[in-house]
This record gives structure tokens, C-alpha cells and sequence, in this order.
């Protein structure tokens, strides 16, 4: 049987037609081809408040993707917000960090990807960078204006982590990001740093597979095999 794969979706607000200012599901189609290609079978859990129902959406899967998208609110890591904070929604964030602390209880593998790094940190008590601005030594642009399949800017991965036994190589990734993890949520450690000093990847110690990555792999997988591995390894995980 191919793992089921529970990939959190966004909303959005529709804005115009007949449903104008009603919330959809929104969710790239990228996660579901990164996940299809790397041997699962992708399910995409609806944004809901309803712990009942969320526990039981999580217990269904054999591992859990928490996809990008919007800041997270700054009131949940007690800072006010700084005028560089995007958009932002409660609800959401709601969603994702008691998804991620149940499948953290139920030892879910888990895969963050962009905010899904950012929100898996804030779930375990971290913090954030509200603006890239306020890293010293900050001055690699980590939005880039070009293909998403592309990496702009490389990753200095550390030894003896989950990343550097998949990524054995110096490796590209791509960027779309302003935010950046400040302090480290409760037994993550760093395994990838930006040549700038920001952090592109964090792993839960005493974990089988608790990954969280800056970047956007599910944009790259058929373009580059390191990618792609990242996905076969996180679905073989959760076999």
C-alpha cells in the first residue's frame, strides 16, 4: 500500500464572481505532483478549528506536509507586529500548529516546507524574524525573480542530518521567503544555514523524520534529483 500523504491546504478569499469574499481551499498542485512522484498518495486536509476532527484527519495519515504560504502571527511567539509582516490569518495558523503538535504526539513524519518550517518552529515554542532585514549580515536575496524550478543561492548542509544523508552534494535551492527562524523551538537543532546566516533546514532531535526546510522542493522535483529524493525520503519514512 502507497503511504498516505495529508498535505495541509491554505485559503484564500475569492475575489470576484457570485462568491465573492468567500474562503476556498487553496493549495498549489505542485505538492501533489512532488508527492505522486515520489510513491504516495496525496491528501489535501482541509483548514478547520475542529481539534475533534483534526485528530482524527492526522490519525488517518501516515505523514503529514505542512505547506507554505502566509506569516504567521506574531502573537502567538508574544512579539508585536513590525510594519514588514505580511498578511496574515489566525485561523490558519490555528490549523497548522495543532496539526503539527498532534502529529508530533502521534510520531507522524512530518515535512515543513517554507512557513511549514516557520510554523513547526513556532509550534515548539521558537520564534521568528519578522523581516529578513533584521539578520546582520543578511544580503542574499532570498525572493527570487525567476523560475520556480531554479535554485538562486546555495545551502551549507551540516553532517550527521537527516538533509546530508539525502543531499550529499553542494546543492542550489530555490527562495521565496522574508521570514526566517530567530530562536529555536524546543529540541530542534539547525542543519542548513544560507551563506548569509539564515536558516534553511531544522530537524527534530530523537525524531525519525521531523524535517523543516526554507525552501520550496515541491517546485523542483522534476528538474532536480536531489529534490526528488527529499520526497522519496520523507514517503519511504512514513511507510
Amino acid at each position: 500500500m502507497k503511504p498516505l500523504i495529508g498535505v495541509l491546504g491554505r485559503l484564500a478569499t475569492i475575489d470576484s464572481g457570485a462568491f465573492n469574499g468567500l474562503e476556498r481551499i487553496n493549495l498549489t498542485n505542485a505538492y501533489i505532483n512532488a508527492i505522486e512522484k515520489a510513491g504516495g498518495v496525496p491528501i489535501v486536509i482541509p483548514a478547520n478549528t475542529n481539534k475533534e476532527n483534526i485528530k482524527a484527519q492526522v490519525s488517518a495519515m501516515d505523514g503529514i506536509i505542512i505547506s507554505g504560504g502566509d506569516d504567521v502571527n506574531t502573537n502567538i511567539y508574544k512579539e508585536e507586529p513590525f510594519k514588514e509582516l505580511g498578511y496574515i490569518n489566525p485561523i490558519l495558523d490555528e490549523f497548522d500548529i495543532e496539526v503539527t503538535k498532534i502529529a508530533l504526539e502521534l510520531d507522524k513524519p512530518i515535512l515543513g516546507i517554507c512557513r511549514g518550517l516557520q510554523v513547526l518552529n513556532v509550534a515548539l515554542g521558537g520564534s521568528l524574524y519578522q523581516d529578513l532585514k533584521y539578520i546582520k549580515g543578511c544580503h542574499i536575496k532570498h525572493n527570487q525573480e525567476t523560475k520556480p524550478y531554479l535554485g538562486t543561492h546555495y545551502i551549507d548542509i551540516k553532517e550527521n542530518s537527516i538533509l546530508k544523508d539525502i543531499i550529499k552534494d553542494k546543492v542550489l535551492v530555490n527562495s521565496y521567503h522574508h521570514q526566517s527562524i530567530k530562536t529555536l523551538g524546543s529540541n530542534l537543532k539547525v542543519i542548513a544555514y544560507s551563506n548569509d546566516g539564515v536558516i534553511e533546514a531544522v530537524q527534530k532531535e530523537n525524531e525519525k523524520f521531523v524535517l523543516g526546510v526554507q525552501w520550496h522542493p515541491e517546485l523542483m522535483v522534476d528538474y532536480s534529483s536531489h529534490m526528488l529524493n527529499l520526497f522519496k525520503r520523507f514517503i519511504d519514512e512514513c511507510r
